[in-house]
Protein backbone atom coordinates (compact mmCIF):
# COMPACT_ATOMS: atom_id res chain seq x y z
CA UNK A 1 0.00 0.00 0.00
CA UNK A 2 2.90 2.52 0.10
CA UNK A 3 3.13 5.23 -2.35
CA UNK A 4 6.37 7.15 -3.18
CA UNK A 5 5.19 10.83 -1.76
CA UNK A 6 8.03 12.04 0.09
CA UNK A 7 7.80 13.12 4.09
CA UNK A 8 6.34 16.66 3.96
CA UNK A 9 4.86 18.76 6.26
CA UNK A 10 1.54 20.35 4.80
CA UNK A 11 -0.65 23.26 6.16
CA UNK A 12 -2.58 21.06 8.77
CA UNK A 13 0.39 18.94 10.03
CA UNK A 14 2.70 21.81 10.31
CA UNK A 15 -0.20 23.34 12.63
CA UNK A 16 -0.83 20.09 15.17
CA UNK A 17 3.55 19.82 15.54
CA UNK A 18 3.97 23.60 16.13
CA UNK A 19 0.92 23.18 18.35
CA UNK A 20 1.92 20.07 20.44
CA UNK A 21 5.69 20.25 20.33
CA UNK A 22 5.96 24.29 20.59
CA UNK A 23 9.26 25.94 20.53
CA UNK A 24 10.95 24.90 23.81
CA UNK A 25 9.34 21.34 24.53
CA UNK A 26 12.46 19.12 25.18
CA UNK A 27 11.97 15.38 24.03
CA UNK A 28 13.95 13.48 26.20
CA UNK A 29 16.19 16.54 27.46
CA UNK A 30 17.66 16.62 23.72
CA UNK A 31 17.31 20.36 23.75
CA UNK A 32 19.15 20.82 27.22
CA UNK A 33 21.65 18.17 25.87
CA UNK A 34 22.37 20.20 22.47
CA UNK A 35 22.28 23.22 24.48
CA UNK A 36 25.65 21.70 26.29
CA UNK A 37 27.16 20.73 23.48
CA UNK A 38 26.67 23.55 21.04
CA UNK A 39 27.49 26.64 24.00
CA UNK A 40 30.78 25.07 23.60
CA UNK A 41 31.49 25.95 20.08
CA UNK A 42 32.16 28.45 18.29
CA UNK A 43 30.79 29.67 14.72
CA UNK A 44 27.50 29.23 12.77
CA UNK A 45 25.36 26.01 13.34
CA UNK A 46 22.84 24.50 10.91
CA UNK A 47 20.16 23.11 12.21
CA UNK A 48 18.77 20.90 8.84
CA UNK A 49 15.16 20.40 9.30
CA UNK A 50 14.51 23.50 11.81
CA UNK A 51 10.27 22.60 11.30
CA UNK A 52 8.52 25.20 14.01
CA UNK A 53 11.94 26.24 15.99
CA UNK A 54 10.89 23.66 18.49
CA UNK A 55 14.92 23.18 19.08
CA UNK A 56 16.17 26.20 17.61
CA UNK A 57 14.31 28.95 19.34
CA UNK A 58 16.09 27.89 22.83
CA UNK A 59 19.02 27.64 21.03
CA UNK A 60 19.06 31.67 19.98
CA UNK A 61 17.89 32.63 22.92
CA UNK A 62 21.46 30.78 24.42
CA UNK A 63 23.02 33.12 21.85
CA UNK A 64 23.65 30.73 19.63
CA UNK A 65 23.92 31.75 15.92
CA UNK A 66 21.64 29.41 14.01
CA UNK A 67 20.98 29.10 10.08
CA UNK A 68 17.69 27.39 9.56
CA UNK A 69 16.94 25.28 6.45
CA UNK A 70 13.73 23.03 5.86
CA UNK A 71 11.82 21.42 2.43
CA UNK A 72 8.51 22.71 3.58
CA UNK A 73 7.29 26.09 3.08
CA UNK A 74 4.89 25.30 5.81
CA UNK A 75 7.27 24.87 8.37
CA UNK A 76 8.89 27.38 7.48
CA UNK A 77 5.77 30.39 7.69
CA UNK A 78 5.40 28.94 11.28
CA UNK A 79 9.00 29.66 11.94
CA UNK A 80 8.97 33.27 10.70
CA UNK A 81 6.23 33.68 13.09
CA UNK A 82 7.56 31.86 15.82
CA UNK A 83 10.73 34.08 15.19
CA UNK A 84 8.42 37.49 15.79
CA UNK A 85 6.60 35.92 18.86
CA UNK A 86 9.61 34.78 20.64
CA UNK A 87 11.69 38.04 19.39
CA UNK A 88 14.29 36.06 17.49
CA UNK A 89 16.43 36.55 14.80
CA UNK A 90 17.75 33.91 12.29
CA UNK A 91 18.59 33.44 8.54
CA UNK A 92 16.92 30.24 7.31
CA UNK A 93 16.36 28.44 3.94
CA UNK A 94 13.93 26.52 1.96
CA UNK A 95 15.45 23.82 0.35
CA UNK A 96 16.02 20.50 -0.28
CA UNK A 97 19.08 19.17 1.64
CA UNK A 98 20.76 17.34 -0.99
CA UNK A 99 20.63 20.51 -2.71
CA UNK A 100 21.02 23.25 -0.99
CA UNK A 101 23.76 25.77 -1.02
CA UNK A 102 25.28 28.32 0.49
CA UNK A 103 28.43 30.32 0.28
CA UNK A 104 28.38 30.18 4.92
CA UNK A 105 30.11 28.02 6.19
CA UNK A 106 29.18 25.95 9.49
CA UNK A 107 30.96 25.18 12.65
CA UNK A 108 28.03 22.64 13.51
CA UNK A 109 25.90 20.48 11.75
CA UNK A 110 22.59 19.24 13.25
CA UNK A 111 19.61 17.05 12.81
CA UNK A 112 17.76 16.50 16.18
CA UNK A 113 14.62 13.86 16.96
CA UNK A 114 15.10 11.63 14.01
CA UNK A 115 14.31 13.89 11.50
CA UNK A 116 17.74 12.38 9.29
CA UNK A 117 15.85 8.77 9.29
CA UNK A 118 13.38 10.48 6.94
CA UNK A 119 15.36 10.93 4.40
CA UNK A 120 15.45 8.67 1.37
CA UNK A 121 18.28 6.39 1.82
CA UNK A 122 19.06 6.88 -2.14
CA UNK A 123 19.85 10.60 -0.84
CA UNK A 124 21.41 10.53 2.38
CA UNK A 125 24.80 10.09 0.07
CA UNK A 126 24.62 13.47 -1.52
CA UNK A 127 23.40 14.86 1.97
CA UNK A 128 26.11 13.86 3.41
CA UNK A 129 28.31 14.84 1.03
CA UNK A 130 26.80 18.36 0.83
CA UNK A 131 27.02 18.99 4.42
CA UNK A 132 30.91 17.85 4.58
CA UNK A 133 30.96 20.78 1.65
CA UNK A 134 29.43 22.89 4.26
CA UNK A 135 31.21 22.44 7.40
CA UNK A 136 34.39 24.70 8.22
CA UNK A 137 37.91 22.56 8.92
CA UNK A 138 37.33 19.93 11.60
CA UNK A 139 33.36 20.74 11.74
CA UNK A 140 30.95 18.76 13.12
CA UNK A 141 27.95 17.08 12.46
CA UNK A 142 25.32 15.53 15.11
CA UNK A 143 22.65 13.11 13.84
CA UNK A 144 19.88 11.62 16.08
CA UNK A 145 18.66 8.24 14.82
CA UNK A 146 15.43 6.28 16.25
CA UNK A 147 14.45 2.89 15.75
CA UNK A 148 11.01 1.35 15.02
CA UNK A 149 11.28 -0.63 18.30
CA UNK A 150 7.28 -0.09 19.13
CA UNK A 151 6.04 -0.21 15.07
CA UNK A 152 3.00 -2.79 14.67
CA UNK A 153 1.93 -3.43 11.43
CA UNK A 154 -2.04 -2.49 11.28
CA UNK A 155 -2.43 -0.36 14.38
CA UNK A 156 -4.64 2.43 13.80
CA UNK A 157 -5.11 5.33 16.43
CA UNK A 158 -7.69 7.52 16.06
CA UNK A 159 -8.12 11.04 18.06
CA UNK A 160 -9.30 14.76 18.26
CA UNK A 161 -7.02 17.81 18.48
CA UNK A 162 -8.50 20.87 19.27
CA UNK A 163 -6.59 23.55 18.14
CA UNK A 164 -5.43 27.30 20.22
CA UNK A 165 -8.36 28.80 18.37
CA UNK A 166 -10.81 25.99 19.15
CA UNK A 167 -10.90 24.43 16.11
CA UNK A 168 -11.50 20.91 15.67
CA UNK A 169 -9.03 18.54 13.37
CA UNK A 170 -9.52 14.80 13.37
CA UNK A 171 -6.19 12.67 13.11
CA UNK A 172 -5.90 9.03 11.91
CA UNK A 173 -2.74 7.40 12.73
CA UNK A 174 -2.16 4.47 10.20
CA UNK A 175 0.85 2.10 11.02
CA UNK A 176 1.07 0.36 7.47
CA UNK A 177 3.84 -1.81 6.82
CA UNK A 178 7.35 -2.43 8.22
CA UNK A 179 10.16 -3.78 5.68
CA UNK A 180 13.18 -5.38 7.33
CA UNK A 181 14.99 -6.31 4.41
CA UNK A 182 14.68 -2.26 3.24
CA UNK A 183 15.00 -1.59 6.54
CA UNK A 184 11.79 0.95 6.68
CA UNK A 185 8.44 1.74 8.13
CA UNK A 186 5.82 3.26 6.37
CA UNK A 187 3.10 5.42 8.05
CA UNK A 188 0.40 7.28 6.83
CA UNK A 189 -1.34 10.52 9.06
CA UNK A 190 -4.72 11.71 7.69
CA UNK A 191 -5.69 15.22 9.40
CA UNK A 192 -9.36 16.66 8.45
CA UNK A 193 -10.30 19.66 9.51
CA UNK A 194 -14.12 20.81 8.07
CA UNK A 195 -14.07 20.31 4.41
CA UNK A 196 -10.02 20.32 4.77
CA UNK A 197 -8.23 17.38 4.36
CA UNK A 198 -4.63 16.20 4.27
CA UNK A 199 -2.54 12.81 4.08
CA UNK A 200 0.59 12.99 5.68
CA UNK A 201 3.13 10.01 4.22
CA UNK A 202 5.77 9.21 6.63
CA UNK A 203 8.57 6.77 5.95
CA UNK A 204 11.11 6.45 8.49
CA UNK A 205 14.16 4.49 7.14
CA UNK A 206 17.06 3.02 10.18
CA UNK A 207 20.76 1.99 10.26
CA UNK A 208 22.82 -0.72 11.95
CA UNK A 209 25.39 1.32 14.21
CA UNK A 210 28.46 -0.22 12.21
CA UNK A 211 26.46 -0.05 8.68
CA UNK A 212 26.23 3.49 9.41
CA UNK A 213 29.83 4.14 10.58
CA UNK A 214 31.32 2.16 7.36
CA UNK A 215 28.82 5.18 5.32
CA UNK A 216 30.95 7.73 7.41
CA UNK A 217 34.23 6.35 6.83
CA UNK A 218 33.67 5.60 3.17
CA UNK A 219 32.77 9.64 2.85
CA UNK A 220 35.92 10.31 4.86
CA UNK A 221 34.40 11.80 8.26
CA UNK A 222 36.69 11.01 11.64
CA UNK A 223 36.04 10.98 15.21
CA UNK A 224 32.90 8.71 14.79
CA UNK A 225 31.02 8.51 18.28
CA UNK A 226 27.65 7.46 19.52
CA UNK A 227 25.41 8.93 22.75
CA UNK A 228 22.28 6.77 23.73
CA UNK A 229 19.63 8.75 24.95
CA UNK A 230 21.12 12.42 25.31
CA UNK A 231 23.47 10.49 28.31
CA UNK A 232 19.85 10.29 29.95
CA UNK A 233 20.46 7.13 32.52
CA UNK A 234 16.97 7.71 33.62
CA UNK A 235 15.74 5.65 29.94
CA UNK A 236 16.61 2.49 29.82
CA UNK A 237 15.92 1.47 26.21
CA UNK A 238 17.45 2.61 23.61
CA UNK A 239 15.01 5.84 22.18
CA UNK A 240 17.66 7.79 20.33
CA UNK A 241 21.03 7.19 19.37
CA UNK A 242 23.00 10.64 18.46
CA UNK A 243 26.25 9.81 15.64
CA UNK A 244 28.68 12.35 16.19
CA UNK A 245 31.18 13.43 13.65
CA UNK A 246 33.89 15.44 12.20
CA UNK A 247 34.95 16.93 8.60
Amino acid sequence: MENNKKNYYGSLSALVCDQTKPPGASIDGDIEFYTNELIQRDGIVLEAGVGNGRMAIPLLRKGIEIFALDNSKEMLEIYKQNLIKYNMHSEFMLSDLKDFKTDLKFETIIMPNGSFCLLDRENIISVLNNFKNHLTENGRIYLDFIFPTSFKAGNIHEYDFVCDNDDLIKIKNKSISIDWINQKTYTELEYTRNLENEVQPFTLWWYGVEEFKNILKKLGFKNIQTIKNYKNVKILNLKTLTFIFEK
